[in-house]
């Protein structure tokens, strides 16, 4: 059994936007039909003579490539900035207990507030990501960070046996 506090922070949240768009796959099929549409008006430039249609491609390209820039860049930090302005707890300490059957993590709450202790044994988990920094844990519609840098050096090896020995797990490069 492993057990260690954690505070988590924006730069892991933003880690996680990261690799979430990572994992996207709609991305590439953006890429894919600018590609097309630009393959098109190239076409047409040179059959017809007809520059209508690349000036239509370059300014679809154009506005695309703004778009997913502003939800690759800009919109994960606003959307993390109104969460944590919400419910500061995101940013607060938190207990984890990692073990054979499940995770337990326990929000460490300030004096005279109420604390949370959730319990997610690996079964009802949908899948966990282990990427170069972190563990990411997918339970329905919520997901969990655990960040490596903060295990304990004592417990990392056992936290990376245990978790890796699950049916859910999955290495990503």
């Amino acid at each position: 059994m492993a057990k260690f506090t954690y505070s988590l922070t924006i730069d892991d949240y933003l880690a996680f936007e990261s690799f979430n768009i990572k994992r996207n796959k709609n991305v590439f099929f953006t890429y894919f039909i600018c590609l097309l549409i630009l393959a098109n008006g190239v076409y047409d430039a040179v059959a017809n003579k007809s520059y209508f249609m690349l000036i239509i491609a370059a300014a679809f390209i154009v506005a695309e490539a703004i778009s997913t820039f502003y939800s690759v860049k800009i919109a994960p930090k606003k959307r993390i900035n109104k969460t944590i302005s919400l419910d500061a707890s995101y940013l607060g300490q938190n207990e984890i207990i990692l073990d054979d059957k499940a995770v337990e993590i326990k929000n460490i709450p300030a004096q005279n507030e109420a604390g949370t202790v959730c319990i997610y044994p690996y079964s009802v988990m949908t899948v966990i990501y282990e990427t170069e920094e972190y563990y990411y844990f997918f339970i329905s519609n919520e997901v969990k960070i655990l960040p490596k840098k903060i295990i304990p050096d004592e417990y990392r090896e056992y936290v990376k046996k245990t978790l890796s020995k699950n049916q859910n797990y999955m290495l990503v490069k």
